[in-house]
């Protein structure tokens, strides 16, 4: 039996739930934001850089890993009304924006923390604690800045180095930098990176906590952390031979019949004679583990070093906390295309990366206004999967556009909530 199709026009889309992001993005003024920052941009044709970073927001929220991956919604008849841009630029246009944007690093680092600023204040923050972390983001190609330097998972390999400092109570990113791939952090440059922050968050918070690995560790950074009123610190102690002696020779103490035993001890060595509070955890290598050259017991021995007079159980129970950053990373490479939106001009390389962290702090946003309960802890690939890909088709009735959206995951009473907050905030 033969059946007749009949093909007709329909203003559908299978990114529907990308409405969310929309009205959130509309809800936080976000265009006037980027207009209030980066003053009178270029604006190419009928395409504004405003409205194309939304684009490409949307894009990467939707599973795009690379520029050209834009053109997707170039037959959605749904995407372009939601953004309010008309039409779906094409990737070149994308290009000659961030091109523009990459060589403006002022406007980039301010737009980010105006966002933050903006979600401190509804969220009445006067805390909060900084992981700062550098990452290599490992390319193919001859890239622009794309050098051989330290990549620990592709050594020897062509890369950028990418900076940032992430807000452990709102997983949002506060400043990030892209570098060249043979880039090595020196302590000036940390220093300023730091002072960056501090001047410009520093007199709206009662108190900025910061948390650095071992590779940052250098007096010239401490004694600045140190000078600055109601900064703190927590950093990981490089080993020293001084320190290996030392170490053995404490008395150590186990709290709550814990594995792990805990010293501490202080040097009167900082800025105008502060204390620097030296927090040691000591566990038992495990049976069967290869002797070091040099080791001098059984035992595995961890140094923090902070500012801050405190227990050191609680001390390691901070810093360790300090592993969500390295799981935000890995989420920003495998989720938001961190590294992976490169190109042969680094400004155009630099404006992505940055894209990167907008669209995760964005998102970071989203997550805590409109979502509850089990939703509130899913990452970007679930939230795909139940929410952003989902059929959606406009229909106009008495003159006015209704958006209908299947939700087949979620119910449409929780998508209801979700749109309710997103309007109250």
């Amino acid at each position: 039996m033969k059946t007749k199709y009949e093909i007709t026009e329909t203003k559908a889309t299978p990114f529907g739930g990308l409405y969310v992001l929309s009205e959130f993005l509309h809800q936080i003024k976000f265009h006037k934001l980027f207009n209030d920052t980066f003053g009178m941009f270029r604006k190419v044709r009928k395409y504004h850089p405003a409205q194309n970073m939304q684009m490409m927001m949307a894009s990467i929220v939707a599973g795009g890993e690379r520029l050209y991956d834009i053109e997707r919604f170039e037959t959605d008849p749904v995407i372009p009304d939601l953004f309010q841009n008309g039409a779906i630029p094409k990737d070149t246009t994308l290009r000659d924006d961030f091109m523009h944007i990459g060589q403006k690093d002022t406007e980039r680092q301010e737009l980010l923390f105006k966002l933050n600023e903006l979600f401190f204040r509804t969220r009445h923050l006067t805390e909060i604690t900084l992981d700062v972390d550098t990452t290599a983001l490992p390319v193919d190609g001859h890239q622009e800045c794309a050098e051989k330097g330290y990549c620990p998972t592709e050594p020897g390999s062509r890369c950028f180095q990418s900076l940032s400092a992430i807000c452990d109570q709102t997983e949002t990113t506060v400043a990030e930098q892209t570098l060249p791939g043979n880039s090595k952090l020196d302590a000036q440059e940390a220093i300023d990176f730091c002072k960056m922050i501090i001047t410009r968050l520093g007199p709206h918070l009662k108190e900025i906590t910061f948390r650095f690995d071992a590779g940052f560790y250098s007096d010239d950074l401490l004694e600045y952390l140190e000078s600055c009123d109601n900064i703190f610190y927590l950093i990981k102690k490089p080993r020293h031979e001084w320190l290996q002696d030392k170490v053995t020779r404490l008395e150590y103490k186990s709290y709550y019949r814990s594995s792990r035993d805990y010293a501490t001890f202080a040097y009167g060595e900082g800025q105008d004679g502060q204390f620097r509070y030296y927090s040691v955890e000591r566990s038992k290598k495990a049976p069967g583990t290869q002797l070091e050259l040099f080791g001098q017991d059984e035992y595995i021995y961890s140094v923090v070093v902070s500012n801050r007079k405190q227990m050191p159980h609680l001390i390691f129970r901070n810093y360790n906390k300090r592993g969500r950053d390295e799981k935000h990373i890995e989420e920003l490479k495998n989720q938001y295309a961190l590294g992976k939106m490169v190109s042969g001009n680094f400004s155009v390389t630099k404006a992505l990366c940055w894209l990167s962290y907008v669209t995760f702090t964005i998102m970071s946003m989203l997550r805590r206004v409109a979502f509850r309960r089990n939703m509130f802890k899913y990452r970007l690939r679930r939230l795909r999967f139940i929410l952003f890909t989902a059929v959606a088709y406009v229909t106009n009735h008495a003159r006015n556009k209704i958006f209908h959206i299947a939700l087949p995951r979620i119910t449409p009473g929780r998508l209801k909530l979700i749109m309710a907050r997103i309007w109250a905030y």
